[in-house]
């Protein structure tokens, strides 16, 4: 019997594959490169946390149906607990969605550029990726997307709105108009919606094959990593058999129970991001050398006329992480930009106009 090498012993299509790569956390700089939130929790939330956390019985395994925030997170919806499927983020969910309705063969479409984990995760199921380039304002080309669908018929599309990394937003009719000519699932996915103050989720009701994805990771709750699919319950039943158990530790479904039970911090939150992210584009528009895109979400993109790479590199000189996506096909010399407070976006900008003189 012949013996494989190591690496032969690996699907081909995750060796094809780049590991997705985040940066490691370092004291010294000002992280604007992961679209967090800049806000940590004030001390009277941090005590009441400190407090639900020591009831966890950690020789126990957490609760498997994630039942407490379960319920907290169908409230704050408006949807059935029954139409609710919890991840470890949106990725892992992302992953049960494909798992549970993909096999070989099967195409999956996507607007691009958009979320890398679409693309990744297709292809280490053995998926085809098929992405439609937007416009050069990063806008929807509908035409070419309708002519693509029906070309692929993907069994999954996904809208990213507001999208990452280029922070446009579909309007409610164009996802309308793609539902209507989709032949699979359409998976709007709204991670960024409270900055956008815009939800599809009242389509549930009329459009069975619409999933709504979000997370809490980018309201100020990126460390429990949570994530949530909203969608018809007949679907959320089938996913549920390929969720693995006990996905969601117990300290994070009691955290996340308890802050989501003081929306009045998280909205106040956002609304200082979306401020901060006018004053932050107005900056950034009256800077001879970077061309902003318009954003709904928590961060800015800009392309600049220098190089990239050169501009990232002496910005972070200057002690200011932000995201380089010189390499994606289509954001030659582009970089992103999380708002952050006002100190934090105020060294950026500073940092970049110096980085461009």
């Amino acid at each position: 019997m012949k013996t494989l090498r190591l690496l032969d012993l690996v699907k081909p299509e995750v060796l094809s594959l780049t590991a997705y790569r985040a940066e490691e956390r370092r004291p010294d700089l000002v992280k604007l490169d992961a679209n967090e939130s800049p806000f940590p929790l004030p001390e009277e939330l941090r005590q009441e946390l400190r407090y639900a956390l020591d009831q966890v019985a950690v020789h126990r395994y957490p609760d498997p149906k994630e039942d407490r925030l379960r319920s907290v997170l169908a409230v704050q919806l408006q949807v059935a607990p029954g139409a609710l499927v919890l991840g470890n983020g949106s990725d892992e969910l992302i992953q049960l969605l494909l798992l549970a309705t993909s096999g070989p063969g099967t195409t999956i479409l996507a607007p691009v550029p958009t979320f890398s984990m679409y693309e990744l995760i297709a292809r280490a199921q053995g998926l085809r990726f098929e992405g439609v380039p937007l416009g050069s304002r990063f806008e929807l080309d509908m035409p070419r997307l309708i002519e693509t669908i029906e070309r692929r018929n993907p069994k999954v599309i996904f809208l990213a709105t507001p999208n990452n990394p280029t922070g446009g937003v579909l309007s409610e009719a164009e996802m309308c108009k793609i539902l209507a000519v989709a032949p699979g699932l359409v998976v709007v996915d709204e991670a960024y919606g409270p900055y956008a103050g815009r939800t599809m989720l009242p389509h549930l009701v009329d459009q069975e094959r619409l999933v709504i994805l979000s997370s809490l990771s980018k309201i100020g709750l990126a460390g429990l990593r949570i994530g949530y699919l909203v969608a018809h319950p007949a679907l959320t039943a089938e996913l549920e058999k390929v969720r693995l158990p006990f996905n969601l530790n117990a300290f994070s479904q009691v955290a996340a129970a308890v802050l989501l039970n003081h929306q009045e911090w998280i909205d106040a939150s956002v609304r200082e991001v979306v401020r901060e992210r006018t004053r932050v584009m107005d900056r950034l528009v009256a800077l001879p050398g970077v061309e902003p895109f318009p954003s709904a979400a928590n961060f800015i993109l800009f392309r600049t006329t220098l190089p990239g790479n050169d501009v990232f590199e002496a910005v972070l000189g200057q002690g200011v992480l932000v995201r380089n996506l010189g390499s994606v096909p289509g954001l030659q010399n582009c970089l992103r930009v999380t708002v952050g407070t006002d100190a934090e976006n105020d060294r950026f900008l500073d940092a970049l106009t110096k980085a461009l003189r």
